[in-house]
């Protein structure tokens, strides 16, 4: 079923495809930071083996429920996670890579179903990418993002605090664009 797409607004206010490149050039940046940090895991050549050593250097300050899990379930299968890790990253980033470009190119063209599927993979890939940030900025035992940091000489936010609010954004807008399609569709 094909459904007729609305032009974009002629108010100056709001320009939906000025919102909607922002949107994918936002997805297209966080895809990107994924798909490199993988890449630079995956070519080190000792990533995977090494990261249980790396986590039990990284936690050994810590204390409470997140170092348990990291004693008891991350370190002893550290080549596991590792493999897991970058498999995750690489994921994420080419889900996310591949549909801001299907998106900025094809859009006027994607039937309904095609829209649907390219916000859902986004989504997808944003919360998962929004759950190894979680992971990441826990793991290095980082301050709360609106908290100011006890070293001066550490960035402001950590890189995984604006990684899980620019994930939380593209999750929040792909699910807000489908239920807007959906809405859409109905009414036509």
């Amino acid at each position: 079923m094909q459904v007729a797409v609305r032009p974009a607004t002629t108010s100056p206010a709001v320009d939906t495809r000025v919102l909607a490149a922002g949107f994918f050039g936002l997805q297209f940046f966080v895809g990107y930071e994924w798909v490199m940090s993988g890449l630079s895991k995956a070519l080190s050549g000792n990533f995977a083996s090494s990261l249980a050593g790396t986590l039990a250097d990284m936690t050994k300050d810590q204390s409470g429920l997140y170092k348990s899990f990291i004693d008891s379930v991350a370190i002893p299968n550290g080549t596991l996670f590792g493999y897991l890790v970058m498999a995750g990253e690489l994921s994420v980033g080419a889900v996310l890579l591949t549909t801001s470009l299907v998106a900025l190119v094809r859009w006027p063209v994607l039937g309904l179903k095609s829209r649907y599927a390219v916000l859902g993979f986004v989504a997808a890939a944003a919360l998962i990418g929004t759950f190894m940030s979680l992971n990441f900025h826990m793991a290095m035992g980082a301050t709360a993002p609106w908290a100011i940091s006890p070293d001066p000489n550490d960035q402001g936010v950590d890189l995984d605090s604006l990684m899980m609010i620019m994930q939380l954004v593209l999750v929040s807008v792909s699910v807000g664009a489908i239920w807007w399609l959906r809405r859409d569709a109905r009414t036509s």
